[in-house]
């Protein structure tokens, strides 16, 4: 790639300030985040302990309740199952026999309360599908413009799609964690095999996979399962990091993810894991405290084009990493992120670059974030990344970067 000129006086900061507030810029999105290490000695008078769930509910996800929930959509069992096919949403699903429709290590079921439209609901030319009219797929302008009905102003746009849930275990185990190696890579087969069947689907534009893990992160349940949400729209938040990926990608030749982890390998004072082609670090300019991103030195930017081989080894370092965030702060919500190359963003694939975030929810957003929409972070990155590090430590002495 060519050489860059100097970075600003804005951008020059030493590498590892350990005290003084400073601002930094995610070279990936474009925000800037800003770092107040001291914020974190402040008194507060409404710190609590983790929330508990306030009442005791029969849990939909076990064993024996599956008639609590809508019909299985996928579901995964160890070994090899001979399965039958039935029609859902317009397109032919693979299930297990219906005679052993008990017996599931991975279920993965509509959700019952969709935050979207069920596609299944709508005609094609509502779904906002590239048979409608001109509008391209991921291209929420046109779809608003068929559903406007107050002017320019105030648009509206029905967002079609899928709301799925992924129960992980038939038992009601709380955390990823508990889960052995065999149980953990069916729930990322169920990621890919469901990602891919939406990202099939013509109207789909945005696919955002996330595991929500205690109250404070956004869950209801406690038993262990993600969801999935397809829609129609492309949000524009993820459309504005994409365009900012392929221009990257067309001045330099290179997609921006894999050097940030040439540079991150360098450096190593954010590295948590090395091994093979498998890294976890935490980003320069994370925009919440130990926030942690594992992906591959091995380009490719779409998660769901990932062998089976490769998702054991990637349920392995996730596994992993749940735990280092369970053991440095026991009890605490936190949430999981799946990116991927959405289906509605068009460009050369080697821009983009599949990635999971995980990050404990440790502060809350208060006045100035929502005024500034600028984040502050109590915690730089690289003294989250030592702690995680020690974690691996301990879990093998002989553990090196």
């Amino acid at each position: 790639p060519p050489a860059r000129g100097p970075a600003s006086a804005s951008e020059s900061i030493a590498p590892h300030a350990t005290s003084r507030s400073e601002s930094r810029r995610d070279p990936i999105t474009g925000d800037w985040t800003l770092f107040a290490p001291n914020r974190g000695a402040r008194p507060n008078e409404f710190k609590d302990d983790p929330v508990q769930p306030s009442v005791e509910v029969e849990c939909p996800f076990c064993r024996g309740q599956e008639s609590l929930t809508p019909n299985s959509v996928w579901i995964g069992l160890p070994g090899q199952c001979e399965g039958e096919y039935e029609t859902w949403a317009g397109a032919q699903i693979k299930l297990a026999p219906r005679a052993k429709c008990q017996e599931w290590s991975v279920r993965v079921v509509p959700n019952l309360f969709p935050a979207v439209v069920p596609v299944s609901e709508v005609g094609s030319t509502q779904a906002g599908s590239t048979q409608a009219g001109s509008t391209q797929r991921g291209d929420p302008a046109g779809a608003m413009s068929r559903h406007e009905a107050t002017g320019n102003l105030f648009r509206r746009a029905l967002v079609t799609g899928g709301h799925e849930v992924v129960i992980e275990s038939p038992d009601h185990v709380r955390s990823f964690t508990q889960l052995d190696l065999t149980e953990a890579t069916l729930v990322l087969l169920a990621y890919r095999d469901r990602i891919r069947f939406w990202r099939e689907q013509p109207s789909i534009s945005y696919i955002s996979v996330f595991k929500n893990v205690g109250g404070d992160a956004g869950a209801s349940l406690q038993h262990s399962h993600s969801q999935l949400i397809a829609t129609n729209q492309l949000p524009g938040s993820v459309r504005s990091i994409c365009d900012n990926l392929l221009r990257h990608h067309a001045q330099t030749g290179c997609c921006m993810q894999c050097d940030i982890l040439r540079a991150e390998l360098r450096d190593k004072s954010r590295l948590v894991y090395h091994a093979d082609d498998l890294v976890a670090y935490c980003p320069f300019a994370s925009r919440l405290p130990m926030l942690m991103r594992l992906t591959s030195t091995q380009h490719l930017d779409c998660f769901e084009d990932l062998d089976d081989s490769k998702l054991e080894n990637v349920a392995r370092l996730f596994k992993r990493a749940v735990a280092w965030v369970e053991r440095l702060h026991p009890g605490v919500s936190y949430n999981c992120l799946l990116h991927t190359r959405p289906p509605g963003v068009r460009g050369d694939a080697d821009a983009l670059h599949w990635s999971i975030d995980i990050f404990p929810r440790l502060t809350r957003v208060a006045g100035f974030e929502w005024s500034s929409r600028t984040m502050i972070n109590p915690v730089l990155p690289e003294n989250a990344a030592q702690q995680y590090r020690s974690c691996a430590e301990r879990e093998d002495p002989r553990f090196t970067l």
